[in-house]
């Protein structure tokens, strides 16, 4: 069973970012995994995510170092190495600055927090 509540705070004068992942058995959770190949797909092909599979990427990372039984700070850490800014559309990084994610993975509860895992690619937009 796999039931994630994630937060995504970007902007601060932007609202919360907020999603729900319910997986109550194993056929849900087929359709998890089907959703994060296609996800992985668009990146084999060089497209861009946007911000809800990229939030689905992590919530995907998430439940499976906890299954793997990561402790909290690891799973901090190497989430910045599941994308780069320049897997993900424009606006992405600066929307998933934060992500808290309250997790429930088969039966195991985690708080989980990734601070800016996309690496910032630090582009500015010019004005003529």
């Amino acid at each position: 069973m796999i039931y994630i509540k994630a937060t995504a705070r970007g902007e601060p004068d932007a609202l919360p970012l907020a999603r729900t992942f319910q997986y109550a058995d194993k056929d849900d959770e087929l359709i998890l995994h089907h959703s994060v190949e296609m996800v992985k797909e668009k990146l084999l092909k060089n497209m861009k995510l946007n911000v809800n599979e990229a939030l689905l990427l992590y919530a995907y990372f998430v439940t499976s170092q906890m299954r793997a039984k990561k402790h909290t700070g690891a799973i901090e850490k190497d989430a910045k190495a599941v994308l780069s800014a320049g897997q993900v559309m424009i606006g992405v990084p600066e929307t998933l600055r934060t992500i808290a994610f309250d997790a429930v993975v088969d039966g195991r509860r985690d708080w989980v927090v990734l601070k800016e895992p996309i690496p910032s690619s630090g582009y500015i937009m010019a004005t003529e």
